[in-house]
């Protein structure tokens, strides 16, 4: 009886990006929606330099928009310098070089309430997502995690790690097996990116979360739901109350 090879990490990668950016775009402008959901997917290390997109009519179905749309969208990632398409044989539309540097760029600050608020979500849902990665993760998911941690120490530069970041709680919503939950947390890790912008990125402060995430997943490969779930949301309501104390954070108007 032949088994099933276990799945490397880009193949995982390769399967969460077809789960959380190619599938059908929400909201009333599909061209701006395109533009997004493609550039926080280049933003977030989802899509890296030399990747390809798939063909343009096999990519407009995968998002549920028409192909002038989806065109209308490539021009505009295309004169920002974050996509570029070749012809001949071998051609396609690829990922730029240097596509994710400050590609998600901070609006205005964020206010303490907005803060609060988004922690509160992502405790909920990241949470519940390792609670239910602990009880369902495969071996291999387990070693997947391990292997994401390990490599996290001592990263430079901050790009790179908050990839790795990025890609480790998106293993972690993929180890839930729920798909719903997998496209959440990357909607969050955008939102969460964004404020990190306004978080000065000490090697300290990296230590905190490495040491936080370690363990996380030691409690995932632990069978262990519930510490898993509260490491979790220590971790997420950790990194909210760094950002309020170190960060660019607004006060909310409505407490003035």
């Amino acid at each position: 009886m032949s088994q099933t090879a276990p799945e490397t990490e880009r193949e995982t990668v390769r399967r969460l990006v077809e789960r959380t950016v190619f599938t059908p775009v929400r909201g009333a402008g599909a061209v701006a929606e395109t533009v997004a959901r493609l550039g926080e997917a280049i933003g977030l290390g989802l899509l890296r330099p030399g990747d390809r997109l798939p063909a343009e009519m096999q990519l407009a179905s995968a998002l549920g928009i028409s192909a002038v749309s989806l065109r209308s969208a490539l021009v505009v990632l295309r004169s920002a310098g974050l996509i570029e398409t070749t012809r001949g044989r071998g051609g396609g539309t690829f990922i730029t070089e240097g596509a994710a540097v400050d590609l998600l760029p901070a609006a205005d600050a964020p206010t303490a309430g907005a803060l609060e608020d988004l922690a509160t979500e992502r405790a909920v849902v990241e949470g519940g997502a390792a609670a239910l990665a602990a009880e369902r993760a495969t071996p291999e998911q387990c070693a997947l995690l391990e292997s994401i941690v390990d490599g996290m120490l001592g990263m430079q530069p901050f790009e790179a790690w908050s990839e790795r970041d990025a890609l480790l709680h998106l293993v972690i919503g993929d180890a839930s097996g729920s798909p719903r939950l997998v496209t959440r947390i990357a909607e969050l890790r955008a939102e969460a990116y964004r404020i990190s912008r306004f978080l000065p990125t000490t090697d300290a402060i990296l230590a905190i979360a490495d040491r936080e995430h370690a363990e996380i997943v030691r409690a995932i490969t632990a069978k262990k739901p519930t510490r898993a779930r509260s490491l979790m949301e220590a971790h997420v309501r950790g990194t909210a109350r760094l950002q309020a104390g170190l960060g660019k954070i607004t006060n909310d108007p409505r407490s003035s």
